[in-house]
């Protein structure tokens, strides 16, 4: 071999040799100690093994130099140089590509050309048992092929079918089932005049294909064999047939519904082109789709193929004018420069003659408006357009009748697959937590995705698990080798397109925690009008900047809203940071009060300041609306929550937990009121409100009690029922008691049950607080029926309903006539205990709280049983087991 331009002798010695054909095969990338000696002495390494690695090392050190073999604490790594004819292959072999894609096919069949002569043969032939040196040689021969391909189109275009059909044929001999290689032989035959010769070829293409794979040969080759027999004109070589799509990318995957869309798309009626528009948020893969379909339909346009970047998002060139855009396609269709009109009008009038008639596809990237597109489109009936742009272009839909296809992010599964076609399968199997939190930081963005992969790819012995503590540093772990790949970068092209008011709010969203936020909390973080914030909005969702999740609901995906984070940090003052958080929180507190005052209007209450100025509230107007406003809201409530601690908006913490909790209580969702409630009791104490640590221990107590943690439900009670007496809140202090009770009662405890609610009682009676007196009331009833006196609790029950209903409590009606109906029940009066079941049913149903519903369902069901219809009751349990399904599970 040679090094340096000098002959070197590396030996004859098989273990010397295989080192440095594995060094070779990783070139520039460091192989480990324990990777050389697997693969110089499989599973039996002997005991002088690592010391004969490094003795190899040193004596490869002193044959090619001591700069050409480094160590590090990954490895070795053998640094590559102009020798290296597989370096040299790849960098022609990518030249030729460029050239092909900047249309230049005599240079880049040229470096093609070049690139295949390097080949001497087989790549370390000798090597062939050592799977390391074997994987690079697959690659290798995989890249010629590839390689020849490309050439022999090349070659074709420029009309050198005689020279090439000899090579053809000993390549289709040597690997006959590339039928892009039979596809180039065909035509090189057909065009040197041996017509049967490549129809006989396509014959034995068919018959090998059924023989050997049971399948008909592709449909590019079927078109190609129907042309030849119908003696097609675009055939014949001096014809300008376009070709000029970006090459595909090999590791494609997924999207497998975007592309069914697509070739849907394919024209065959005859009644005008087809334009497609592909949109979506930056880095999502808008191109990389577009392309890879065009590429995998390319042959049903026999016109050819245009591809041209209008660059409306570039972060160094303006976009394209729409006169240099049609100039491109012109050029493309090979029309003669000194035959061009001057003028637009003139220019678009001659590129819809050059098309009509013809099959083409049009792929133009990148559009920043429906305007700069339409000039674009062909006059011909079966031409497709493709357009990509990071905006909706709704124009284009409107007037255009193009098909919008949006493009969202991927999902985890293909997340999952989109890494192990880039690192392998088994190398991602083997880390599937590592796998999982490299799709969770990348947001499951293609962009960032690809970002770490090539991080990952250029170190294979690296464990993916030690790339993830790099990916918490932020959009930083997601800078590329240049901007195209910078993911900060990336995204910034599609921020400075808008409008001042629109940057203003998008940076604005970086401070919102939730994962989602409605218009009117948008408006609240903008201090705009609503009307104003939903023009600003549609403006950030044409952008792809934010996305419309559901209906008036608004976010983005984790790396946009640290981008949105970092630009608020910079570009906004503090000030005006701190005033948006604060209008922020006053949006959900003011919102979740007035919706929690609509849910049970009839809760011990707190009091709570005025908005800031510019606060936009949610409009709820009635108890459904409130109950379907807080499902909406629930994630962001509690983020908004966690986020007024640490923001130290501690009141908001502690209050935000009071509007939450009727709600939580409803749906069952007691863990969440422990966190809530947690978080805003540390609030309190850090700003020493005695009132909102009463509240917070208070509910507290109610949520451990409903997770059968009665000593904690206990100790918040007692340090809660304290905190009211120092306040001198006999209205907090009653309902204290009042919860109080309800842990006794679950511990079977009804005695002390019934002393906490006659306390409760007592006090509402003296501070004269007629709805807490109702619910006291029904309280003591229910635990005189816990302890069998049924008279007794009908007599509290009774009084406790009328005042329920004069107050129009509906939440303490529903229970009222369920502790009636216990009593009639328990009383062997199972016809008036039915009525009464049934209508604290039905009000539990309105009320939205499933899990009341069904718990009285299931009393009814023993009622009927009890009174000998055992049909009733079986019903009544079906409808209890039906409403649990059907109800949100507790947590």
């Amino acid at each position: 071999m040679t090094c340096d331009g000098r002959t070197v002798d590396v030996g004859t010695a098989r273990k010397p040799r295989l080192m440095l054909a594995v060094l070779l095969s990783r070139a520039g990338t460091p192989v480990s100690v324990d990777s050389l000696v697997a693969a110089l002495w499989g599973d039996d390494p002997p005991v002088s093994a690592r010391r004969n690695v490094q003795l190899y090392v040193h004596r490869l050190r002193r044959t090619l130099g001591a700069d050409r073999v480094v160590a590090s604490a990954a490895g070795y790594a053998l640094l590559p140089g102009e020798e290296f004819d597989a370096a040299t292959f790849r960098a022609l072999a990518a030249a030729g590509n460029e050239a092909l894609l900047a249309g230049n096919v005599p240079q880049a069949t040229r470096d093609l050309r070049t690139a295949l002569d390097l080949w001497r043969g087989p790549v370390l032939p000798e090597f062939d048992d050592c799977e390391i040196v074997a994987e690079e040689a697959r690659r290798l021969e995989q890249q010629r092929l590839s390689v020849y391909e490309q050439w022999a189109q090349a070659a074709l275009d420029l009309g050198g079918h005689a020279d090439i059909a000899s090579e053809l044929t000993d390549l289709v001999h040597a690997h006959p089932y590339r039928e892009s290689l039979r596809a180039s032989l065909m035509l090189a035959l057909y065009r040197t005049g041996r017509q049967a010769e490549a129809l006989e070829l396509f014959r034995a293409t068919r018959a090998l294909m059924d023989e050997q794979l049971g399948v008909e040969p592709s449909p590019a080759l079927q078109r190609l064999h129907a042309a030849m027999l119908r003696g097609d004109s675009s055939l014949v070589p001096g014809r300008t047939i376009p070709a000029q799509l970006p090459a595909d990318i090999s590791t494609f995957g997924g999207r497998s519904a975007h592309l069914r869309r697509l070739d849907n798309l394919l024209p065959g009626t005859g009644h005008g082109s087809i334009i497609s528009t592909i949109t979506g948020t930056a880095g999502v893969g808008k191109t990389t789709l577009a392309v890879h379909w065009a590429h995998r339909v390319g042959d049903e346009f026999p016109d050819g193929q245009l591809y041209l970047n209008l660059r409306g998002f570039d972060p160094s060139e303006p976009p394209l004018g729409p006169d240099e855009a049609v100039r491109a396609l012109l050029d493309g269709l090979g029309v003669p420069a000194d035959t061009v009109p001057a003028g637009l009008q003139a220019q678009t009038a001659l590129f819809r003659s050059a098309t009509a008639g013809k099959r083409l596809l049009v792929l133009l990237d990148n559009a920043v408006n429906a305007e700069q597109v339409r000039p674009l489109l062909p006059a011909g009936k079966q031409c497709l357009v493709l357009v990509t742009s990071r905006h909706d272009l709704a124009g284009l839909v409107a007037t255009e009748g193009a098909h919008s296809l949006r493009l969202d992010l991927l999902s985890y599964e293909e997340a999952r697959q989109f890494l192990s076609r880039r690192l392998g399968a088994g190398r991602v199997a083997a880390e599937p937590d590592a796998v999982n939190e490299i799709v969770a930081a990348c947001a499951r963005l293609p962009l960032a995705l690809a970002v770490v992969a090539a991080r990952a790819t250029s170190r294979p012995d690296f464990p993916l698990a030690a790339l993830v503590g790099q990916l918490h540093d932020g959009l930083e772990a997601f800078a590329g080798d240049d901007a195209a790949t910078d993911v900060r970068a990336v995204l910034s092209w599609s921020y400075r397109s808008l409008s001042t008011d629109a940057a203003s709010l998008f940076r604005l969203f970086g401070l919102h925690r939730g994962p989602d936020v409605a218009a009117a909390g948008a408006a609240s973080l903008a201090g705009a009008p609503l009307r104003r914030t939903r023009a600003l909005l549609a403006e950030l969702t044409r952008a792809h900047l934010v996305t419309e999740r559901t209906p008036g609901r608004y976010g983005f995906h984790d790396l946009l809203r640290a981008y949105a984070g970092e630009l608020a940090h910079t570009v906004d003052p503090e000030g005006e940071r701190n005033l948006a958080t604060r209008r922020m929180l006053d949006h959900y507190l003011c919102s979740a009060f007035a919706a929690a005052n609509l849910l049970y209007p009839h809760r011990h209450t707190i009091a709570t300041a005025p908005p800031t100025a510019g606060v936009t509230t949610a409009s709820v107007s009635d108890h459904d609306e409130a109950l379907a406003w807080f499902a909406g809201e629930h994630t962001a409530l509690m983020a908004a929550a966690r986020h007024a601690t640490t923001a130290g908006h501690h009141q908001h913490a502690w209050q935000l937990a009071w509007a939450l909790g009727t709600y939580l209580d409803r749906r069952g969702h007691w863990l969440d009121k422990v966190a809530v409630m947690t978080n805003g009791l540390a609030a309190a104490e850090r700003s020493a409100d005695r009132t909102g640590q009463a509240v917070c221990h208070h509910s507290l107590g109610i949520a451990y009690n409903f997770l059968d943690r009665f000593d904690d439900a206990h100790r918040h009670y007692r340090t809660a029922g304290e905190l009211f007496r120092r306040l001198g809140d006999d209205s907090g202090l009653a309902h204290n008691h009042l919860n109080h009770a309800l842990v006794f009662e679950r511990q079977g405890l009804h005695t002390d049950a019934l002393r906490h609610a006659q306390e409760s009682l007592d006090i509402f009676v003296r501070a004269g607080h007629r709805s807490g007196q109702a619910k006291a009331l029904n309280a003591v009833g229910w635990f005189h029926a816990m302890l069998d006196e049924y008279e007794e609790a009908l007599h509290h029950c009774t009084k406790a309903l009328e005042l329920v209903q004069a107050l129009g409590d509906r939440y303490g009606e529903a229970a009222t006539w369920d502790s009636l109906a216990y009593s009639h029940h328990r009383l062997h009066r199972y016809e008036l205990a039915a009525s009464c079941y049934q209508r604290s049913i039905d009000l539990w149903h309105v009320l939205g709280d499933p899990h009341s519903e069904a718990a009285v369902l299931d009393r009814l069901a023993d009622n009927h049983e009890e009174a000998g219809d055992l049909d009733t009751s079986a019903r009544a349990r079906e409808r209890a087991r039906a409403v649990l399904d059907a109800a949100p599970a507790r947590r």
